[in-house]
C-alpha cells in the first residue's frame, strides 16, 4: 500500500487499484447490477421494515439498509476521475486522526457485519474527506465527484430513515455544509438539487416506499467490497 502523501497517481499499488477500478467500473458490472434495480430494492426494504428503519429503529437492520443504500453512489464516486484521467479513487489520502492504517484497515477484517462507527468517523464513504478540510482539498473536481454522486443518488430516492440516522452517511451534512462554506454556493450547482435543499437543513427523508423485500445479500457484500478499495487506496 502507498503511504499517505506518496505520489498516488504513480505508485505500484495505485496501478493496483486503477487496474481493479478498470473491472469494477467496466460496463458489464453496471449492467449486471443498475441502479434502477437497487433503488427498488431499497424501495422494498424501506417496505418490508418500516418501524425498524424509522420510528423504532434497528441497528442491525439499519445497517443493512445503509450499505445497500451506499452501494451506488460509491461506486460512482469511485469510478469518476480528476482533469488528469486519474480515479479519483487513487487521489484518496488518510486523514489526520488518532487511529493508525492498521485500524481502519481492520474495520475490512470483520467479515459481512464491518464496524460501520469507523466507517462513519473517518467519513469512509466519502474518500476521507471532512469538513474542516483546506480549500486545496475540498474544492477540487473528485471532491465535487464524490459529493454529486450521492447527491444524484439521494435526489432519485431520499435516504429513508434521515440521514442524521445513518450510520455510514452521517457525515455528510457537516462535509456538504463544509464544502459550500468553503467552496462557494455554485460549486456543487446543479448537483441533486432536491437532495442538497434538504441536506442544507440536516434532513433527507423519503415519504413512503412500495411492497417487498429483495434479497440483497449480493449487493452488501458487493458494497463492502467497494469500500475495500477505497480504504486500500489511501495507504
Amino acid at each position: 500500500m502507498s503511504l499517505p502523501g506518496s505520489d498516488a497517481a504513480t505508485s505500484p499499488s495505485s496501478a493496483k487499484v486503477g487496474s481493479t477500478l478498470g473491472s469494477l467500473c467496466s460496463s458489464s458490472v453496471t449492467a449486471n447490477c443498475p441502479e434502477s434495480l437497487i433503488r427498488s430494492t431499497l424501495t422494498d426494504f424501506y417496505a418490508a421494515c418500516p418501524a425498524e428503519l424509522s420510528s423504532n429503529i434497528n441497528a442491525d437492520v439499519l445497517s443493512i439498509y445503509d450499505i445497500l443504500y451506499t452501494l451506488s453512489p460509491l461506486m460512482t464516486a469511485a469510478c469518476s476521475k480528476d482533469d488528469s484521467g486519474n480515479y479519483c479513487t487513487t487521489q484518496t489520502k488518510l486523514p489526520s486522526t488518532s487511529q493508525t492504517a492498521a485500524q481502519i484497515q481492520a474495520v475490512l477484517s470483520s467479515g459481512s457485519t464491518p464496524n460501520l462507527n469507523t466507517y462513519s468517523t473517518n467519513n469512509i464513504a466519502f474518500f476521507f474527506l471532512q469538513s474542516s478540510l483546506s480549500s486545496t482539498d475540498l474544492c477540487n473536481v473528485c471532491s465535487r465527484n464524490i459529493m454529486t454522486a450521492y447527491l444524484n443518488f439521494e435526489a432519485k430516492l431520499p435516504y429513508a430513515p434521515g440521514l442524521s440516522n445513518s450510520l455510514v452517511l452521517g457525515g455528510q451534512t457537516a462535509l456538504y455544509n463544509g464544502i459550500v462554506s468553503t467552496c462557494g454556493s455554485t460549486f456543487l450547482s446543479g448537483a441533486g438539487v432536491q437532495a442538497a435543499g434538504g441536506l442544507s437543513g440536516g434532513h433527507l427523508q423519503d415519504s413512503g416506499a412500495a411492497p417487498t423485500l429483495s434479497k440483497s445479500h449480493g449487493f452488501i457484500a458487493a458494497a463492502i467490497g467497494v469500500f475495500a478499495v477505497v480504504v486500500s487506496s489511501a495507504f
